[in-house]
């Protein structure tokens, strides 16, 4: 009985050892390795790599040095390594065919940075939604929307469907369109529609991207007509909110009065 008692205290104290050497070196490892993460993006060299690339392989190298660390530790606390490597193999094929959808997040992420359809700064539409592109890891592609949420969007939903940059181009045309009545005197509206707008500062005016105003079509209850402006990209929203106040006062100093039923349209982020 001694004896037996004996040899357990021993195991206890030399597995206690290793316990605690893993524990401590997977804490502390943990720790430098977001520290590591971290100082990445301090380097010089990384920061003139595109943000979109840094995103990516910044998750990338994060998910691979927590693996090594975890591996390392398993060691320590004395798993036989050719036990736990056929673990982890017989693990990821469970793993992978259970997470088919992962895998292809991951071959989205890659085929996203080599066609490089946006990148981190752009508002896109993707999926449905629109909003900021914020960040870009190994599995998601997140955008911050313009009233503050966040959507993460799967790499391989991002890869294989449809992408509106509306950042990629310097400028972009603002349309707005009105429903006004039959007997209006188009030629002297458009007039007064593109002198408003020629003297807004967020409007462009060169020959390309003159404002123009265009006849649309004729409904029952009036015509349908469209102002045009160009401006760049930054800009977009305070410029369509300028033309839709400029133009309800230019209607209201002629005394001309929109249709009841305005002309349907949707936004362009």
């Amino acid at each position: 009985m001694n004896a037996f008692l004996t040899k357990l205290l021993e195991y206890l104290a030399s597995a206690g050892v290793r316990i605690f050497c893993g524990v401590l070196i997977l804490v502390v490892g943990w720790i430098l390795i977001n520290k590591f993460i971290k100082a990445i993006d301090r380097i010089k060299k990384i920061q003139k790599l595109d943000k979109t690339v840094r995103a990516f392989f910044r998750s990338a190298i994060n998910i691979l040095l927590k693996l090594l660390l975890i591996v390392t530790c398993a060691s320590i606390f004395g798993v036989p390594m050719t036990s736990f490597i056929a673990l982890l193999a017989t693990a990821g094929l469970a793993i992978g065919l259970a997470l088919q959808g992962g895998l292809s997040n991951i071959a989205g992420g890659i085929i996203l940075l080599i066609i490089k359809p946006f990148r981190v700064g752009d508002f896109i539409s993707l999926d449905g939604a629109d909003g900021t592109v914020t960040d870009m890891n190994i599995f998601y592609t997140i955008l911050t929307t313009p009233d503050g949420k966040r959507v993460d969007i799967p790499n391989g939903v991002a890869a294989s469907g449809k992408i509106t940059n509306f950042s990629v181009e310097p400028y972009r045309r603002v349309d707005v369109p009105f429903v006004i009545p039959q007997n209006t005197d188009i030629a002297k509206l458009s007039e007064l529609l593109i002198d408003m707008a020629r003297n807004n500062s967020l409007v462009l005016t060169d020959d390309e991207h003159y404002p123009v105003v265009k006849l649309m079509g004729y409904e029952e209850d009036g015509i349908m007509v469209q102002l045009r402006v160009w401006t760049e990209c930054a800009n977009y929203w305070d410029t369509f909110f300028a033309m839709n106040d400029g133009s309800r006062l230019v209607f209201n100093a002629n005394g001309v009065k929109l249709s009841n039923r305005q002309l349907s349209f949707r936004i362009e982020k």
